[in-house]
Formats: C-alpha cells, sequence, structure tokens
C-alpha cells in the first residue's frame, strides 16, 4: 500500500471540508481533502437557503447557475398571523458552492481525492497515520468533517453527539405558486413540534416542501403541511425524498485533540434554532484549516496549540449557544404563546433570536408582556 506525507489531511467534502482545505492550502500546507462518495457535492439532505453573508465568509461571487433564486422570507404564527423579513437571502445549488470552493482549494495546492473513503487513522511518535481502501498518507493535523456520524470521531472515541432533529424533505414538481419570491417558515405545536415547516420556491413549478420535528413521527405531520399548502402546490409530485438528521443540540464538549479538530456536523456546529449549517461549517472550516495548516507547518500541533480554532471561532461559538437557550426556551411554548409573539415581534427580533444575536435587546422588549415576561423574557436576559 502506497504512503505520502501530508501536513493536513481533512476528511469529508461538504462545506466544512471543502472550506478548511482552501485554507490550509492558503497558509502554504500541504493538503489532502478525502472525499468517499465519487463526486464532491451536496449529498445530504438541505433546504440550501443561505444569506447573502454565507457567500462572503466562503470568499464566493454568487452568480448564476449557483443562485436558484433571490427571496426573502416570511414567518407564520398558528393563527396564521405573519412575520415578514425583507433582507434577500439565496435558494442555490449547494453541489456547485461546494464545487466552487473546491476549485478555489485545489488553485491554491490542495489535492482532492474522490471517491476514496477514509477507513481509520493510527497514531505514533512523529504523526499520523490515514488509512483508505487505495493508500495511506503520514499527516501532523487531521480534520474531520465527515457528518453527523463521523468515522473519526469514533475512532477517536468520542461518543457524545449533538442532539439531533429528525427532518423530511420532499422536492415537488408541478406546483403552481403565485409567489416565488418568499421562503415561508410555519412553527406551531400542531404543524412541527419542537420544530417548524417550510416552504422554499425553486420556481412557479418547482418548490421544496420540509419539516423537522422532535418527539413525534415525521411523515403524519408531512401530510399535513401537504394538506395545508394544496393550493398552490396542486397536482405537484415528489421527485425527490430525502431525510436526515440535523444536529441542533449544540456543539459537543470535545472537539480538538493532539493533532486532531472535528469540525461541522460532526462537532454539532450548526444554529440550534434554525438548523442551519452551511454557513457556519464553512467559517468552521476556514478556522480550522488555518489553525491546522498553520500548526503543521510550526510543528507544534498539540491540543493546545490547536485550540487557536476557539478563539478564531469564537464569534460562532457564541451564537450557537445563545441560539441553543433560546431554543430550549422556545420549546415550552404553547401554540397561544407564539400568536402572541408573532404580534409583538418584528423581522429584526425574529432574525436575532433564530440566529443568537442580539438576544437580550429582544427580551427587554418582551418584558412589557405581563405572561411572557415570565414564561420568556426574563430567562432570555440570562442568555
Amino acid at each position: 500500500m502506497s504512503s505520502k506525507r501530508f501536513d493536513v489531511v481533512v476528511v469529508g467534502g461538504g462545506p466544512a471540508g471543502v472550506a478548511a482545505a482552501k485554507a490550509s492550502a492558503k497558509t502554504g500546507a500541504k493538503t489532502l481533502l478525502l472525499e468517499k462518495n465519487p463526486a464532491i457535492m451536496a449529498i445530504k439532505p438541505c433546504g440550501q437557503a443561505v444569506s447573502a453573508h454565507t457567500f462572503e465568509t466562503a470568499g464566493v461571487n454568487p452568480t448564476p447557475p449557483m443562485i436558484l433564486n433571490r427571496v426573502s422570507a416570511r414567518v407564520y404564527a398558528p393563527n396564521g398571523a405573519s412575520v415578514k423579513i425583507p433582507e434577500t437571502g439565496y435558494l442555490i445549488n449547494k453541489t456547485l458552492l461546494l464545487q466552487e470552493i473546491a476549485v478555489q482549494a485545489a488553485e491554491h495546492g490542495a489535492e482532492i481525492h474522490v471517491n476514496e473513503p477514509f477507513i481509520k487513522f493510527m497514531r505514533r511518535d512523529d504523526g499520523l497515520i490515514v488509512r483508505t481502501p487505495k493508500a495511506e498518507y503520514e499527516c501532523s493535523v487531521l480534520i474531520g468533517a465527515d457528518g453527523y456520524n463521523s468515522r473519526v470521531a469514533r475512532i477517536l472515541g468520542v461518543n457524545e453527539k449533538s442532539e439531533p432533529i429528525p427532518t423530511l424533505q420532499y422536492l415537488m414538481a408541478g406546483s403552481r405558486l403565485e409567489n416565488v419570491d418568499e421562503i415561508r417558515i410555519y412553527v406551531g405545536n400542531e404543524i412541527a413540534p419542537k420544530g417548524y415547516a417550510w416552504l422554499f420556491p425553486f420556481s412557479e413549478k418547482l418548490a421544496e416542501v420540509g419539516l423537522g420535528v422532535r418527539g413525534a413521527p415525521l411523515k403524519p405531520y408531512m401530510d399535513r403541511v401537504l394538506k395545508i399548502l394544496r393550493k398552490e402546490l396542486g397536482s405537484a409530485q415528489v421527485i425527490d425524498n430525502r431525510g436526515a438528521p440535523v444536529p441542533v443540540g449544540g456543539v459537543i464538549s470535545k472537539y480538538i485533540f493532539d493533532r486532531v479538530i472535528l469540525i461541522g456536523d460532526a462537532a454539532g456546529m450548526v444554529i440550534p434554532m434554525t438548523g442551519g449549517g452551511i454557513h457556519s461549517s464553512i467559517a468552521a472550516g476556514i478556522a480550522a484549516g488555518e489553525v491546522a495548516g498553520e500548526a503543521s507547518q510550526e510543528g507544534d500541533v498539540s491540543e493546545e496549540r490547536l485550540r487557536a480554532f476557539d478563539e478564531k471561532y469564537k464569534p460562532w461559538l457564541e451564537r450557537i449557544r445563545r441560539s441553543l437557550k433560546v431554543l430550549r426556551l422556545f420549546e415550552r411554548l404553547t401554540d397561544e404563546d407564539l400568536n402572541e409573539l408573532a404580534e409583538m415581534l418584528s423581522d429584526e427580533d425574529i432574525v436575532d433570536l433564530a440566529n443568537g444575536l442580539n438576544v437580550g435587546r429582544v427580551a427587554r422588549k418582551l418584558l412589557s408582556h405581563p405572561r411572557l415576561a415570565m414564561k420568556l423574557a426574563r430567562q432570555l436576559l440570562s442568555v
């Protein structure tokens, strides 16, 4: 079995992995990206909705055909009241985004191997040996960006996983949408307990319907969502039916070790309230790649040195922490509470709560409501 030496090996070609390979290669580190599938592409089910800031973080220009639609958003309370979020976001072709970042990684010198699954790694005094069915690779640092069921994490002995929410999504062909400029989010215990449902319009005739729920079976709730949207979906047919767990329980307690960093879904680096992980994973990949690339060339790849990742990724760690606390509070709200919130909250308030941003400001606003002050506002002030 052949052997080759690298400074950094990245396992997994999703958002975190391709970003890590790019960032590591940019430091001058000799970098290898391993992807088990035959292509760098969007394998995991994903709503493919991102903000403009995602492209800024990734260093990618948001141009067609990567952009499928430019949209605002509207959030619906259980009683049908809604709040419009006017900020423009994108529905994207995630595969093309991943491939563009991979192109940039290759241009900076990263070596990319598809159809080459990671099997295991072994430690030795002067580094790591990474084994695949095709070869053995020596490296100084290994970055595990191989998803929720991370094999790198299992080999490390990491049994902790971020709490998942099961999700189901249908791509519907032949819909008759009148408004294709808004994504729609539906909350409420009758439609998606401890989660939410969504409608993402790619065009008048193509839309994605999905939901995530916890503590209840997915299919009956999906059937209910389809019935609610029947008028707009018409006789649309399912042409893609997928499901996957999304880690919304926050970042796991230990994800950095001597010579190894876990990032992305493998470490729970997802915004809990939204389940959004593309932006946070790209940011994690950039931070991990920079730290691993620099550390490998300095010759210090200890856990303490790799902890520089925490400082680079600190704003995201704080956002994830705050968003998780908000999620735990919202899990206890009734549909009546959610209806009242819809009357009080502005679009800015909803964005801040969902993303773990200026939570204290929203909490102070809610203090004026007698019941929500007790159930929500005072607890939010401690977030």
